[in-house]
């Protein structure tokens, strides 16, 4: 079986276990060469830390990208995460236009908000310059509030969405495949795709936990397109990535309060090792 190359393009916050420094380890588990493309490197993540560093990587993006064009290099997978300004959107198009292949699968979670409003120094401006770059996706993977967000809907409500399919359907006019997670419930959290092209929908629920647990959408991402990539169906993929995080926050939660700025997913990867296997042996 031959090794997929996924580039990942997102922002590093070297302490914290989110966007690169997650992606990183959990698609290298799934037997996948991992190369990054930084949009910006902080210190630690942005939730409840003060006086972390930031420094953007617009001028390096471009550079970057065209010293791995005159190498001629490949990728199987594009995967977009954070990426933090108009600017940056723009560049990351660019990138997506030079190297998409025939076979090149892009995955775009447009990451910009979450609990009902957008993260601190975005707005309606960088929400149309993402909804626009999601047209060039395969698979979009917003949450909840980045769902209602890009489908013209007050994101204040994202607790109490009752027509979750509806807006499923109404994001496919940007991308054929469609992943929404943090779909509240009663008693459950659920993550919901669809598939244009069959009008199928996935349903990946899991028990609500006590306390806020950083990572997760970024852990469950890189999970489902490492997955994607090595031959699982967007259901299977959807379904096992869902599963892991799971694991990995039960893992964490008799030592919450020390990792409050992360999930413990090291002690899960050995269930990607698994998976992969699997893959392998069923190709």
């Amino acid at each position: 079986m031959k090794q997929k190359r996924l580039v990942t393009i997102q922002d590093l916050s070297c302490f914290g276990k989110c966007s690169i420094t997650a992606a990183l380890p959990v698609i290298s588990a799934l037997g996948t060469e991992t190369v990054v493309l930084p949009t910006a490197v902080l210190s630690t993540h942005t939730g409840e830390f003060l006086n972390y560093t930031f420094h953007p990587l617009e001028n390096e993006f471009d550079r970057i990208s065209e010293h791995w064009a005159s190498l001629k290099i490949e990728f199987d997978a594009i995967y977009v995460g954070y990426i933090g300004s108009v600017t940056l959107i723009n560049a990351v198009s660019r990138f997506i236009d030079r190297f998409k292949k025939e076979n090149t699968v892009v995955f775009i979670d447009p990451a910009m908000a979450d609990n009902g409003k957008f993260y601190s120094g975005l707005g309606k401006d960088y929400a149309k310059a993402l909804s626009s770059l999601c047209t060039k996706a395969d698979i979009i993977s917003p949450n909840i509030t980045e769902a209602m967000i890009l489908s013209g809907l007050n994101p204040e409500g994202y607790k109490n969405v009752t027509d979750i399919k509806e807006i499923c359907k109404k994001l496919s006019s940007l991308c054929d495949n469609v992943i929404i997670t943090g779909v509240h419930k009663k008693n459950t959290i659920s993550t919901v795709a669809y598939q244009k092209s069959t009008s199928s929908f996935t349903e990946a629920e899991k028990p609500i936990y006590d306390g806020v647990f950083y990572g997760a959408g970024d852990l469950f991402a890189s999970a489902f397109i490492g997955m994607y990539v090595n031959g699982a169906s967007l259901s299977d993929a959807v379904t096992n990535a869902s599963a892991f995080v799971n694991d990995c926050i039960i893992k964490t939660l008799d030592e919450r309060d020390k990792y409050w700025y992360g999930l413990k997913f090291e002690q899960s990867l050995h269930l990607l090792c698994d998976y992969y296997k699997k893959l392998r042996c069923d190709k």
